[in-house]
């Protein structure tokens, strides 16, 4: 029996270039890659400023007696027990919180001070396709996801992408927000401002 040898058949230079090219037009025809676009960048966080009206916590560790509710008097001044009023309008917590402890330093060798603010003054609107339109107390830092989770919700007929947010100080043509969006992290949450307008078309 003679053996049988496996042969293989060489390229010539033709059948080598009709390859390369038959490579070269198919990576032609799926072109770039695809790079998906950068979400924009988050709003810097509004610090929140107390203003009249406010109901704050002063909490004082270790000092029950120190501790306790006070509301921001129209002239902006709180009332301390052992300091007496102290300025708060315009202050965030922190600062306040701060300043508490400086006058403190007469009366407690180490005073530590939290200040949160219980209940805020200040309000925002929501008018349109939502379940509970009308006024709400705005919360430190509140967005609009937080606003709208608050006034229960859409209502049927609603345009969830075309959400508008009239402000005092903010341009004669609102910019529009795109509710579901914004849940997915495709964009930005709005931090509202005292006397926003929410507007769901």
């Amino acid at each position: 029996m003679h053996n049988v040898q496996p042969t293989c058949r060489r390229q010539g230079p033709m059948g080598g270039a009709m390859i390369v090219a038959t490579v070269v037009l198919t990576l032609a025809s799926c072109g770039p890659p695809t790079v998906a676009p950068s979400p924009p960048p988050p709003r810097a966080a509004v610090a929140y400023r107390i203003g009249p009206g406010d109901v704050l916590e002063v909490l004082v560790w270790r000092e029950e007696t120190v501790s306790g509710p006070v509301t921001v008097r129209p002239d902006g001044m709180i009332s301390v027990s052992l300091v007496g009023d102290i300025k708060a309008e315009g202050s965030t917590p922190e600062e306040l919180a701060a300043q508490i402890e400086k006058d403190l330093l007469k009366f407690i060798a180490t005073p530590k001070v939290v200040v949160r603010v219980n209940q805020s003054a200040r309000r925002f609107y929501v008018v349109g396709n939502v379940n509970g339109p009308g006024m709400y107390n705005l919360l430190p830092q509140q967005t609009l996801l937080q606003a709208i989770a608050l006034c229960g919700g859409f209502s049927q007929f609603a345009d969830r992408g075309s959400i508008r947010i009239m402000r005092q100080a903010g341009p004669q043509v609102a910019p529009e927000y795109d509710y579901d969006r914004i849940v997915a992290g495709s964009d930005p949450d709005v931090q509202l401002e005292s006397n926003d307008t929410i507007v769901v078309p």
